[in-house]
């Protein structure tokens, strides 16, 4: 299987309870492998998942859709 790093930025400060709230909802997407919250840069979420399932795009709509402005940053 074919795996894929992705760093989200968060573009506001959020509490770190909000971020781990975002980490728990990403990580409930099936092609998911794994999300968590940088210790270095508390608005980096960097998350493994299976392309041959989902997109970097739809990681992107998933937090998003929590009502927080982010991007995908490059690796």
């Amino acid at each position: 299987m074919d795996i894929v790093d992705l760093m989200v930025h968060v573009d506001e400060a959020i509490p770190v309870e909000k971020m781990h709230e975002l980490e728990d909802m990403v990580r409930t997407d099936s092609c998911v492998i794994s999300a968590c919250t940088s210790h270095e840069n508390a608005h980096m979420l960097l998350v493994t998942y299976n392309p041959a399932c989902t997109t970097s795009s739809n990681v992107l709509h998933m937090v998003q859709a929590q009502g927080v402005r982010a991007e995908l940053v490059g690796l």
